[in-house]
């Protein structure tokens, strides 16, 4: 209780004293400072006017050092525009003089429960804060090892190169590409779509790569889909979702690949810069039916052709890539580099916000 007229802040103090309450009383605002410093109040009942300084500077000073007391200014004008300063200064309330022994009490018993409810929201708020934080950091560290999963591009090697673009949505992502040595002097590419977005599309497409890398060098390739079709088939039924595949083994020797199309349809075969081809052969997504029928296809790419696979989140970037008869754009096309061409069809992605993950691969026969 802090206020210069004496008998009336005793008398307040009795009445509070009288109901349970802890009570001390300073008569200005230097006596008001000490036992601010020497305990720690949950209400502070300040007089507007102090013969040594204006309450409206203790109150600043109280909410700055003390934020949890509940600061109520008490004065003897009723004035409108005081009662707003108080209140933008920070104070709970704003109280008229006199103040009948009812009145006090409530106005105390009401601002130590409001003073309750700040506080445990304040603490609820900072759980919530602190869980947020604990998993932006796991987020941010599953997209550390979802990236590190992929191989480094480019990929070169004596007769062919191989790159990729990948920019993912959300912090992990359902899209993966991989390569990696199969059988004796060829190589396996894939580019996997898992329907959906976040922590669910990113566990399923974990289980989709690691099922497709555990089928390198089945032959034929049809046969190594449907092994790693099997494999996912549980995790698929699980998280009602599918997956759609390129998947594809390259002979560098003779440029031939053997790929299945599993319903994912965005591949494109370049022939040299001039000429586009769209590859026959197409199947359903894996885990949509459950008697799928994999059919495999071949085509042989010569020196200088390409094959560009990309997942549809690359169509929010190039709509008219949706119509498969569109030759891919011109400089894409004269790329002098597979890196080249896959960063010039993904150019922009990673400055937009992107509702769908970007993922392009390219194999440049050289």
């Amino acid at each position: 209780m802090v206020d210069d007229d004496e008998p009336l802040a005793r008398v307040m103090a009795r009445t509070l004293r009288s109901r349970g309450f802890e009570c001390d009383v300073a008569l200005d605002g230097a006596e008001a400072r000490q036992l601010f410093q020497a305990n720690d109040y949950a209400v502070a009942l300040l007089d507007v006017r102090l013969p040594d300084e204006s309450g409206y500077g203790l109150l600043e000073e109280l909410r700055a050092s003390r934020p949890d007391t509940a600061v109520v200014m008490v004065s003897g004008v009723d004035d409108p525009e005081l009662g707003k300063a108080a209140l933008e200064h920070g104070a709970y309330a704003y109280h008229v003089k006199p103040v009948g022994a009812t009145q006090l009490y409530l106005l105390v018993v009401n601002n130590v429960r409001r003073r309750s409810l700040e506080r445990e929201n304040r603490a609820n708020l900072d759980r919530l804060e602190a869980m947020v934080a604990e998993r932006a950091e796991q987020m941010r560290r599953a997209a550390e090892l979802q990236a590190g999963m992929l191989p480094a591009s480019p990929f070169k090697a004596e007769g062919f190169e191989l790159a990729a673009h990948f920019t993912p949505a959300r912090e992990i992502s359902g899209d993966f590409y991989d390569w990696y040595g199969a059988s004796p002097g060829h190589i396996t590419l894939t580019l996997g779509d898992v329907m959906g977005k976040g922590l669910l599309a990113s566990l399923t497409m974990a289980t989709a790569r690691a099922a497709l890398r555990g089928v390198a060098g089945i032959e034929p390739v049809v046969e190594g889909i449907k092994q790693a079709a099997g494999v996912m088939s549980a995790a698929l039924e699980v998280n009602n979702s599918y997956v759609t595949v390129f998947y594809g083994r390259f002979d560098p020797r003779t440029g031939e690949l053997d790929y299945v199309d599993a319903g994912h349809g965005h591949a494109r075969l370049l022939r040299g810069s001039t000429s586009q081809e769209l590859l026959p052969q197409r199947s359903a997504p894996i885990g949509i039916f459950p008697d799928t029928k994999f059919i495999s296809g071949t085509v042989t790419l010569k020196p200088g052709d390409s094959l560009v696979v990309f997942s549809d989140g690359l169509l929010d970037l190039r709509p008219d890539l949706a119509t498969k008869e569109v030759q891919l754009p011109y400089e894409a096309r004269r790329a002098a580099s597979a890196q080249e061409m896959v960063d010039t069809l993904a150019r922009g992605a990673r400055d937009k916000e992107l509702s769908d993950d970007v993922t392009v691969l390219a194999l440049k026969r050289t």
